[in-house]
């Protein structure tokens, strides 16, 4: 643990950043109501400073994981950044991989579809973000509770998220390192990857001192791709398409 703080204290010195080996929590307003923060137990590590002239903070967040008869706990390191001058609608992204049984529960997000005249580069691309990424229009809590009262009832609409599925964004995901993605209240907040995906296990998701630069460097470059993404001319014929099924996700639980 102390071998941890050091790196995390080390890397925040050479920068200039500054850095707390124990917090209450994030600093940035509105932050602490995204999705990644909900039911944390408790944060550590954090690490506050200007990166790419944008202001920045990124932590450890602990939190309790149930699976079957199993309880624990797991770390996870998460980079925030308000997206400040960037209009973008409220969204997650949830990589596939790291679902865990989501796909189950009917809760498959946003589907991007194309008509029969896209190119193939557009169709390959579009294949690829539905196999790789789960997106929610308004995050997946509260599109999950919309999407119980009603499949159309998502605030933003699905049809708002037509803004962010443009080429280069879609580019950047196909080859993007990173867990969960969430853009709420005028922050953006990326968790670190799985690096192992143990089944039926808990596993920490932690980056330690320089580490932590990769996920900071790929939330950046997330923020300027989105930001090109506000100018693009989005891809013909392209549909999005509400796929969550609550009769599905009920009947899972019960079954």
């Amino acid at each position: 643990m102390n071998h941890s703080s050091n790196q995390n204290l080390s890397w925040a010195q050479e920068n200039g950043y500054v850095y707390h080996a124990e917090t209450e929590g994030v600093l940035s307003e509105g932050a602490g109501q995204l999705d990644v923060f909900r039911k944390v137990d408790g944060f550590r590590n954090q690490v506050v400073g200007t990166f790419r002239h944008r202001r920045f903070e990124i932590l450890d967040v602990r939190k309790e994981k149930h699976r079957a008869e199993a309880r624990g706990f797991v770390e996870k390191t998460v980079v925030l950044i308000p997206t400040d001058g960037i209009d973008l609608p409220d969204f997650d992204l949830l990589p596939r991989r790291e679902m865990s049984g989501m796909d189950f529960l009917g809760i498959t997000g946003v589907d991007l579809k194309l008509n029969a005249s896209a190119s193939l580069e557009e169709q390959r691309m579009v294949e690829a973000f539905n196999q790789n990424w789960c997106l929610f229009a308004g995050g997946a809590f509260e599109g999950m509770e919309a999407s119980i009262g009603s499949a159309d009832d998502l605030v933003p609409s699905v049809s708002d998220m037509a803004s962010i599925c443009k080429p280069s964004v879609l580019r950047f995901l196909s080859t993007a390192c990173t867990g969960f993605i969430e853009v709420q209240n005028g922050c953006l907040a990326v968790q670190a990857p799985e690096m192992r995906m143990i089944k039926g296990a808990f596993s920490d998701t932690i980056l330690e001192g320089w580490e932590r630069e990769s996920l900071l460097a790929a939330a950046n470059d997330l923020l300027d791709v989105l930001a090109i993404a506000t100018r693009e001319v989005p891809l013909g014929g392209l549909v999005l398409e509400n796929t969550f099924s609550p009769v599905r996700m009920i009947g899972g639980l019960v079954g």
